[in-house]
């Protein structure tokens, strides 16, 4: 279904002139609030009235058939509609497609907020949709493409002839520095990051250097989502944070690696204690949440940050967390200080539980020993473990998947999840898929494709039927042994009715989490 949402009008809308009001009439409009443009005087490019800007920005964000996938916001897409209103742009809304692609709905949406910029954010399984959205956009509306599709694959751009750019990297500033250029009517064709499209040629601009101060930002615009909902989707009550940027890794699966080569610059980055806290204590002032999830890939590697932060988070929050680990980072006393602190759960990236196909196809360097040790580790100062797990990755087979089953039996984790490989253009493993000849480039996604849930790849000894009989008893199998009520819980999950299932358990959620302990 496709909404559009806007910021309340009484929060972040960005910085007034003193003394004056700026002519906000209202309109009720599929359940939001709407400013309708206000009559206003220009004094060159900037609204006289409110010290801002009169550009409208749309920003879209898609997770259609994203199943549990779904997280109903976003951090670059908030990260960024933060910069421009610190800068002065207030009309910016989002459009938010989750359940399926409604053309009618964006058509009218794109009638009634009028924008002058559009920007779109796009992962690679998502681009089909995306596309099919700016096809229908009008000629006279500016239209920007940025996230990890266009950064780690930016000649997308050539297949949409309605498209005007795409952004490759980072994009606050980018964006910001477009938004300035179209409202004052300059020169935009060399804003860095940027590839433009003008009179049929494709100008690919040199990028800058990656955000070195991240503590430069504000604080995201949580204001732009629907906050509350995606807090509460399924029961969780967990607000989600990010305190670094990057990754210091290269594994073959991932667009970290590609997206480190895009820009000069320090890629891993870390907030400070004081702006991290700083943010969270913000959104408790604003949302209801139980408990912290932080989004990093390397939250616990900056051992002088992680020390300040475990000694005053449980006296200025003291709200249980829940962070990633790195299996090779992983040392008693960071995790008897997150443990302290107030952490949960750490959930752990296995992949794999094949050492050889871990090592040689996914660059994955740990060894089982080591990863059961971690866990151990985490188990002994009174963390709970998450283990995440891939199925149909090239090279696997039924008796490789099985290692994966097996260490995870072993490990009985407090929950396991598990997904279906996908190869990401511009990665290190989609390109050896596509030389292996078990990914045809030219083959559209299926028009009902399922993110993460379906494969996509023809494996010469392991067919998409095996590889989704695995996903979906996956849980079970780990867990049969251990604890059959908990077994049949997972296999409700990930059957293909799981998602209808979890809705309904909304209601048993108490219940249920106390047999899938620390889900």
């Amino acid at each position: 279904m496709g909404k559009v949402q806007r910021p309340r009008l009484r929060r972040g809308r960005g910085p007034k002139k003193q003394g004056v009001k700026a002519d906000l009439s209202v309109e009720f409009w599929g359940g939001f609030l709407y400013p309708t443009k206000p009559k206003r005087k220009r004094e060159g490019s900037e609204n006289v009235l409110s010290g801002g800007f009169f550009m409208r920005i749309l920003l879209v964000f898609t997770e259609i058939n994203q199943k549990f996938g779904a997280l109903q916001s976003q951090h670059g897409l908030a990260s960024i509609s933060a910069v421009l209103k610190q800068h002065g742009f207030r009309d910016i809304a989002l459009s938010y497609f989750d359940e399926s692609l409604d053309l009618e709905k964006w058509e009218g949406d794109l009638k009634r907020f009028q924008p002058d910029l559009i920007g779109f954010y796009s992962t690679a399984e998502q681009f089909h949709y995306v596309k099919t959205l700016i096809e229908r956009v009008p000629r006279s509306v500016f239209t920007l493409c940025g996230g990890p599709h266009p950064t780690c694959y930016p000649q997308c751009l050539e297949s949409i002839p309605r498209l005007d750019a795409i952004c490759v990297g980072e994009g606050e500033y980018p964006m910001l520095e477009l938004a300035e250029a179209l409202e004052r009517d300059r020169d935009y064709t060399r804003i860095q990051n940027l590839w433009i499209r003008r009179n049929g040629e494709i100008l690919r601009n040199p990028t800058r250097p990656f955000i070195a101060d991240l503590d430069s930002l504000p604080y995201e615009d949580r204001e732009l989502f629907d906050t509350q909902a995606a807090i509460d989707r399924y029961g969780f009550s967990q607000l989600r944070i990010m305190a670094s940027r990057g990754c210091p890794f290269s594994c073959t699966y991932c667009s970290n690696k590609r997206t480190s080569q895009t820009q000069p610059g320090r890629y891993v980055r870390f907030r400070s204690a004081d702006h991290l806290l700083g943010e969270i204590i913000e959104a408790q002032k604003r949302y209801r949440f139980n408990e912290i999830f932080f989004d990093d890939d390397i939250f616990m590697m900056n051992r002088e940050i992680v020390a300040e932060f475990c000694a005053r988070y449980p006296r200025e929050v003291g709200k249980p967390f829940v962070f990633c680990g790195r299996v090779e980072a992983c040392h008693k006393d960071i995790l008897t200080m997150l443990k302290e602190a107030g952490g949960r759960r750490i959930d752990f990236g296995l992949e794999s539980g094949h050492e050889e196909l871990r090592r040689s196809i996914m660059k994955r360097k740990m060894t089982n020993r080591q990863i059961l040790e971690a866990t151990r580790l985490a188990r002994e100062v009174g963390l709970q473990v998450k283990t995440l797990n891939m199925v149909g990755l090239p090279e696997e087979t039924p008796e490789k998947f099985r290692e994966t089953v097996k260490i995870n039996r072993e490990i009985n984790p407090d929950v396991v999840s598990i997904s279906i490989f996908y190869p990401y253009p511009g990665t290190e493993l989609y390109d050896y898929c596509r030389e292996k000849g078990y990914l045809d480039p030219q083959e559209s996604l299926p028009e009902n494709y399922v993110s993460r849930r379906e494969s996509l790849l023809r494996l010469p000894g392991f067919s998409k039927k095996q590889i989704g009989r695995c996903f979906r008893w996956f849980g079970f199998w780990v867990y049969w042994r251990h604890s059959l009520i908990k077994a049949v819980g997972y296999k409700l999950i990930y059957s293909k009715r799981g998602e209808f299932f979890l809705e309904v358990s909304k209601k048993f959620r108490k219940v249920l989490r106390r047999i899938l302990k620390g889900f």
